[in-house]
């Protein structure tokens, strides 16, 4: 494990009142993978603010390695973390006038270093209403050397780990003002593996209503169709993630209400070989000119 800032004495970060400006990363002596970022950030509240407005604080946060790998915003992180370790990120809520945290935020990366590529990180800092003094933490998980490639499908919670790096990158997009049948793009990045895919909705099924930007999602080959799933298919991955909030003023249901948002779509059993074919991501919406992010995981080649 390694710190990204210089020790910071009796704070567990470096100040995040404004953005931080990009940061070189020197590989080190025994550094030969990083399997993965620890993101954490807390603030002092200064009035009632949820746990989805907390996290837009970081907006977004970049990894290069050589090009951009990592371009992801504090609330699909924390769904990210979720979603591909099975844990959900910890919470502390505070009371007005102490400190909310959420910390154990797990960004996969896993880059075997090389010394002719240029490594950096930077953070983009949203003010958020009722937060102030808030501050900022990023690690390296490290190894000595690359751990050994699965490609057997099992009850871990990891049942795919491959010989590539992560490339997590969202594609923003608003639904058109009718519904139905609508293409998103025709061509994911081709990149290498797809081993997930995470969709965030404006609009979800409630008590009141079934409907959601995304009510289908369609991956397509130009021969065949890989996935058609409902909005139910996509978010029921959550109902397994354990609620890990400490709730000191508020109630713990609040931090499962970070992912009611979310979908994902799991193929690290059988990832989706991107540049062999064009996979074609169309959804069916129905809710018209609402904003959705789509932040295909791929596996991309090292």
């Amino acid at each position: 494990m390694r710190s990204m800032e210089g020790i910071p004495g009796a704070n567990v970060g470096e100040t995040f009142t404004a953005s931080i400006a990009n940061r070189q990363i020197i590989v080190q002596k025994n550094e030969a993978y990083w399997d993965s970022l620890l993101l954490a950030f807390r603030g002092t509240e200064t009035g009632v603010v949820t746990l989805n407005s907390f996290l837009a604080l970081v907006n977004p946060l970049l990894f290069i390695a050589n090009e951009p790998r990592i371009s992801m915003r504090g609330r699909d992180l924390y769904a990210l973390s979720a979603a591909f370790y099975g844990i959900q990120p910890r919470v502390i809520e505070g009371a007005t006038g102490t400190t909310d945290s959420v910390f154990g935020i797990r960004i996969p990366l896993w880059v075997k270093t090389k010394t002719s590529e240029s490594y950096a990180w930077n953070a983009t800092r949203i003010a958020v209403t009722n937060i102030a003094s808030e501050v900022f933490h990023l690690a390296l998980q490290v190894l000595a050397g690359a751990p050994a490639v699965s490609q057997s499908a099992g009850s871990d919670l990891l049942p795919y780990r491959g010989a590539g790096r992560i490339d997590a990158r969202e594609i923003p997009f608003t639904t058109p003002g009718a519904t139905g049948i609508t293409q998103v793009t025709p061509k994911l990045p081709k990149l290498g593996k797809l081993l997930g895919l995470l969709t965030f909705c404006t609009t979800v099924p409630t008590q009141a209503a079934v409907t959601s930007d995304v009510e289908f999602l369609f991956l397509d080959s130009p021969t065949f169709r890989y996935v058609a799933a409902s909005w139910d298919d996509m978010h029921g991955v959550f109902n397994t993630v354990e609620d890990q909030g400490a709730a000191q003023a508020a109630p713990a249901i609040t931090n499962q209400l970070a992912m009611q948002n979310y979908g994902w779509l799991d193929f690290r059993d059988e990832p989706i070989d991107l540049i062999a074919e064009d996979i074609a991501l169309s959804v069916d919406a129905e809710v018209v000119s609402e904003a959705v992010r789509f932040i295909p995981v791929i596996e991309v080649p090292q």
